[in-house]
């Protein structure tokens, strides 16, 4: 009798599968380990293509003036907030 009801007990999916034959453990690993290969290939990328460096006086003058005249034009901080058009 103990045979009969093994054979008749129904297994849920996946039941008595192990682990490594089933499709969501491998899913679920595949997504951390796919970043892993991304940031791998992130960091390839950045080594074999390093930035340009200024390598020419000239180029440097003309980087610096141009960015000197990027920054904004700064109000006078002494300005005590009387109207000019009523000078004291």
């Amino acid at each position: 009798m103990p045979m009969q009801q093994q054979q008749n007990k129904k297994l849920a999916p996946g039941e008595g599968v192990p682990w490594y034959k089933q499709f969501w453990p491998w899913f679920i690993i595949a997504l951390p380990a796919s970043a892993v290969i991304a940031s791998f290939i992130t960091l390839w990328i950045a080594i074999s293509n390093p930035d340009q460096l200024v390598v020419d006086d000239n180029e440097y003058r003309r980087l610096n003036s141009s960015l000197k005249l990027q920054v904004p034009v700064q109000e006078n901080k002494e300005d005590t907030g009387k109207s000019e058009s009523h000078p004291d």
